[in-house]
């Protein structure tokens, strides 16, 4: 079984994407209740890396996802629902690479 490595994400390399879950242009709880949903129900055998996308921070733009969808993601990881997480750097703040795991 090869290793999840988030650091090479970090370049795009070495990460695979399984499946997309696109956030982008939700508000805050919305956005947050359909990651609830993908990370507490996900099923075996399904995708297990997931590109979570989301705007990318713009001048004059306001609030992004970033934030709050990373802090649930991180939640997420230490509470072992989630095996990893990394921001994807294209583009940059522009989402998050998301290994389920499963087991």
């Amino acid at each position: 079984m090869t290793g999840f490595d988030p650091l090479a994400m970090l370049d795009g390399a070495g990460f695979e994407t399984e499946a997309t879950l696109d956030l982008r242009g939700m508000e805050r709880e919305a956005a947050l209740a359909k990651l609830r949903a993908l990370v507490e129900t996900r099923v075996e055998p399904g995708p297990r890396r997931w590109s979570v996308r989301i705007e990318p921070a713009r001048p004059g733009g306001g609030e992004t996802l970033f934030q709050p969808v990373g802090r649930y993601l991180l939640e997420a990881k230490r509470a072992r629902r989630v095996f990893s997480v990394a921001p994807l750097a294209d583009p940059p703040g522009g989402g998050f690479a998301v290994d389920l795991g499963f087991g």
